[in-house]
């Protein structure tokens, strides 16, 4: 996707990238940043692009951030539901062929 056609000229060129989409959320060299959770990982970035979660994750983990930290939690299973629209034409397709 665009992120990894630009984020690294970009980062190279001394901008600090966040980037918004999946392309760096799992790359262990690329901090993955909840402003309200982590904000000091954002400072370590050794690719000089910053990764946050997508929207479900960051709203949950805002919320289940304070319990973690006044009495902890072993584990959070959810089920988020998104529109196939978010994942381009081609997902369009799909669910169109699957609803026939």
């Amino acid at each position: 996707g665009r992120s990894k056609q630009f984020a690294p000229a970009a980062a190279k060129s001394g901008a600090v990238v966040i980037d918004n989409s999946s392309a760096y959320r799992m790359d262990p060299e690329v901090p993955l940043v909840v402003p309200e959770v982590n904000p000091d990982a954002a400072f370590n970035r050794p690719k000089g692009i910053i990764a946050n979660p997508n929207c479900s994750t960051i709203i949950m983990n805002m919320v289940v951030w304070p319990i973690v930290q006044k009495v902890g939690v072993e584990r959070v299973v959810v089920s988020t539901y998104q529109a196939a629209s978010g994942a381009g034409a081609a997902a369009m397709e799909e669910l169109e062929q699957q609803a026939r």
